[in-house]
């Protein structure tokens, strides 16, 4: 539904997710939450689905934070909490915890507060040149939470304290330096450049990449000999799979493999 405040399409084995409130800078509504939460599932749950990229739609902003109107209003009612940060609110919704197929974010203008930290639950970030990044939620007396767990995950804790309390902007240069992004890019480009990218992952083995991934996610908070028995774990079932038969049949027959997602 082109009306929906977040688009989701599939072509070519990539998930196309767009937050789509362009009139306010794709400000994270209680709605555009549910819908995020709803698209992230589809993504990891569709065998047809190998990578995804999210975006904004427009120009002006990726996700311009959590809607200010709507939290006022509800915060002057009874005190209530946000939709979006609701005390049971699904993890997938703005952290992409339960999905481990490849994540790209094309960062094209404000990413800040929610929005970016739903950047952060990308793999990969490409940020057109005009975008800019922070965490202002400080200064309008809001702790961040899912934000504050990731951003040192990224960029280390000493650029993430700084960031997170001190509720600056930053720039497209700055984003760079301290590892916030892949690369930047002119606007004109990004789209260009997501979808090269994307493409270059699906000639891989979608469940390669995914156990791959989780290994990663999983295995860095975890007891090195417990990541290792998992990650073997991981690997003797995706070794039992239609995909990891093709690849080492193709590479004799020095041909490119046709990876099925099986």
């Amino acid at each position: 539904m082109l009306d929906s405040p977040v688009l989701y399409e599939v072509k070519d084995r990539v998930a196309y997710l767009t937050l789509n409130r362009p009139e306010r800078l794709n400000a994270m509504s209680g709605e555009m939450s549910a819908a995020l939460r709803e698209s992230w599932h589809r993504f990891r749950d569709d065998p047809e689905a190998w990578v995804a990229i999210i975006t904004g739609k427009g120009d002006r902003a990726f996700c311009a934070g959590a809607d200010m109107k709507e939290l006022a209003a509800r915060q002057s009612g009874a005190g209530a909490a946000p939709p979006f940060v609701a005390a049971d609110m699904d993890p997938s919704l703005e952290s992409g915890f339960d999905v481990f197929k490849p994540v790209i974010a094309a960062i094209n203008g404000h990413c800040l507060g929610i929005g970016l930290t739903v950047a952060l639950a990308a793999d990969f970030r490409i940020a057109a040149e005009h975008a800019m990044f922070g965490f202002p939620e400080v200064k309008r007396g809001v702790p961040t939470i899912i934000g504050a767990i990731r951003t040192p995950w990224v960029v280390g804790q000493q650029v993430a304290l700084e960031m997170l309390l001190t509720g600056e902007l930053y720039d497209t240069g700055y984003a760079q330096r301290v590892g916030l992004v892949n690369r930047v890019v002119p606007a004109a480009r990004l789209e260009e450049e997501a979808q090269a990218l994307a493409a270059r992952l699906c000639e891989n083995g979608p469940l390669a990449m995914k156990v791959t991934k989780e290994v990663l996610v999983r295995g860095q908070r975890m007891p090195l000999g417990e990541a290792w028995r998992m990650g073997e774990a991981l690997r003797a079932h995706a070794r039992m799979t239609e995909d990891a038969r093709e690849g080492p049949r193709a590479f004799v027959e020095k041909r490119r493999p046709d990876f099925k997602g099986r």
